[in-house]
């Protein structure tokens, strides 16, 4: 005698579509789908500055260019895809966006020529490191000031 088939086995939808619209419900995941964006454009803007500046600056000062460059566009992506922070005062949310990313970014330009010295280790191994550590920051400090009510 043989099983019966079961009663009801609903075919599971795994669709694009689906699998994207779990995905968008968690701030965490969109934060980091946005933040990739953002650090493919802001290294694309690093590039543009770089090869239109040719030799002329120092990589540091291309560096700075790049961000005053990609600031504006991961505000607008952090506040209007992760945050979603549509209805409060956008020039007092980007003036702590400013002053968040700026500390970090100077923390960066600070600590790893440090920790690169102390460690006696690669400066890719290093700046791993802060890109890991900065992303949660970056996270906790948005989430609970830049963005905050």
């Amino acid at each position: 005698m043989s099983a019966a088939p079961p009663a009801s086995n609903p075919r599971v939808d795994r669709t694009p579509m689906k699998w994207l619209r779990h995905t968008w419900q968690s701030d965490k995941r969109r934060f980091l789908i946005v933040g990739a964006w953002n650090t493919l454009f802001g290294y694309l803007a690093f590039v543009a500055t770089h090869l239109l500046s040719g030799e002329a600056w120092h990589p540091t000062a291309t560096v700075v260019a790049a961000y005053c460059i990609a600031l504006p566009q991961s505000f607008l992506t952090q506040r209007l895809l992760v945050f979603q922070r549509t209805q409060d005062d956008w020039r007092k949310q980007f003036l702590r966006f400013l002053g968040s990313n700026s500390a970090i970014f100077a923390a960066n330009l600070i600590l790893l020529p440090l920790f690169v010295a102390a460690t006696r280790t690669s400066p890719l191994f290093g700046q791993a490191l802060f890109v890991a550590g900065s992303t949660v920051a970056s996270y906790l400090v948005h989430k609970h000031y830049s963005f905050a009510d």
